[in-house]
């Protein structure tokens, strides 16, 4: 067992930089599996702001009301500069000036250019109040048309647009339980960690076997090469299958949920994944490259992976495109499997194990190739050796 052993050692030398992305990871899926939960409530966001009505009539007075009814109205500044400097310190957020003249243009007809509004600041709250003065004005337009004078359109628009509808999130009948919603959350975003961590060392770890002198001192030793291969093989599965099972655990242990029923899809495709994550760490080191290399090459794997393949951006939010080249990806199918167990997509188990077949067949080829490049490495280096 002295490869085994002394393979471990090399695992654990290589293993600090992870614990960085382990312990990250575990803050931030505490952050995100605890925030939204079922009892969360959404407010609406409120602006700071300064309304000046220089018309005074029923119909500015009504645009006011509206206007005010979800945001903090500031009193008006006594000049220019100093609202400007408010604006500039986000005191004030934005500002709307009704001139003179207002109900007599919105009774006219007109809708562009009746109020004027300042802001410095862009943002979406300030995208939204120039979509409510809008909806505002073509809601009393509306009315006119209908026969209304000015002042009824006016206060008929402030009623129907300050109606709320109460909206109730009903769960799908094959949509996974809210608690173990939040478990699914920690294992959705399980690849980038399993590739990172997995990556980060076992590459290192085995282009450290590799090199020259420690080969040669194992070959001019009783250790066959089947034994070499068999002890790096052990030592590799305890690895990955720790990392696995440490993650396995703290989900449970975070969300204090128990594995049971369909939640075991979930293990056993973050197992698949990890494996997936071993395989791709065995092959890149195949051909010895710098640990800065490695380290390059696990970003680009990690990133480019979950990005495309809907880990950090749901899938339903990609386009048909970046989809069908992501299906060349494990990653994918990962997340397919987990977005059936959680009901962003219907059940159903023969696609499930279609997944999780897809997800080993990606295994069995890493393999396949990482054998193949090994093969032709002791190739080339017999036959130089020929020649020398």
């Amino acid at each position: 067992m002295q490869v085994f052993k002394a393979f471990l050692k090399v695992l654990r030398s290589k293993f600090g930089a992870a614990i960085i992305y382990i312990a990250l990871f575990f803050l931030v899926g505490i952050l995100m599996t605890k925030s939204g939960t079922d009892e969360s409530v959404w407010e609406k966001s409120k602006m700071k702001l300064v309304i000046e009505d220089l018309d005074d009539t029923p119909e500015s007075r009504a645009l006011t009301e509206f206007i005010s009814k979800d945001n903090t109205i500031i009193p008006a500044f006594a000049n220019e500069d100093d609202l400007t400097d408010a604006m500039y310190y986000t005191t004030v957020d934005y500002a709307v000036t009704i001139p003179k003249g207002f109900s007599e243009r919105l009774a006219a007809g007109e809708t562009e250019g009746i109020f004027e509004c300042r802001h410095i600041h862009e943002s979406y709250a300030q995208v939204n109040i120039q979509m409510q003065l809008e909806k505002y004005i073509n809601t009393v337009a509306a009315y006119q048309a209908l026969g209304k004078s000015t002042q009824e359109a006016s206060q008929a628009a402030v009623a129907a647009l300050s109606k709320e509808a109460n909206v109730e999130l009903l769960q799908k009948e094959n949509e996974t339980k809210g608690e173990n919603s939040e478990l699914l959350t920690f294992f959705r975003y399980m690849p980038y960690i399993l590739l990172s961590v997995i990556m980060n060392t076992l590459s290192p770890a085995m282009i450290a076997m590799n090199r020259k002198d420690f080969r040669y001192r194992t070959d001019c030793s009783g250790i066959s090469p089947h034994s070499y291969t068999m002890q790096i093989f052990g030592a590799s599965a305890l690895y990955v299958g720790g990392i696995w099972a440490v993650f396995t655990l703290a989900g449970g242990i975070i969300n204090g949920t128990m594995y049971t029923g369909r939640l075991w899809l979930a293990v056993l495709n973050a197992l698949l994944f990890a494996l997936f994550s071993a395989v791709l760490a065995i092959f890149v080191s195949e051909f010895s490259p710098s640990d800065n290399v490695v380290s390059i090459l696990t970003q680009v794997a990690t990133l480019g992976m979950c990005f495309l393949c809907g880990v950090f951006i749901s899938q339903s939010l990609l386009g048909s495109g970046v989809l069908s080249a992501a299906k060349f990806l494990p990653a994918y199918w990962y997340i397919r499997v987990i977005s059936m167990l959680n009901g962003e997509l219907a059940f159903d188990a023969g696609e499930v194990a279609l997944a999780l077949g897809i997800e080993a067949g990606f295994i069995a080829v890493f393999v396949l190739l990482a054998v193949l490049v090994r093969r032709s490495r002791v190739t080339s280096a017999v036959a130089r050796k020929a020649m020398a």
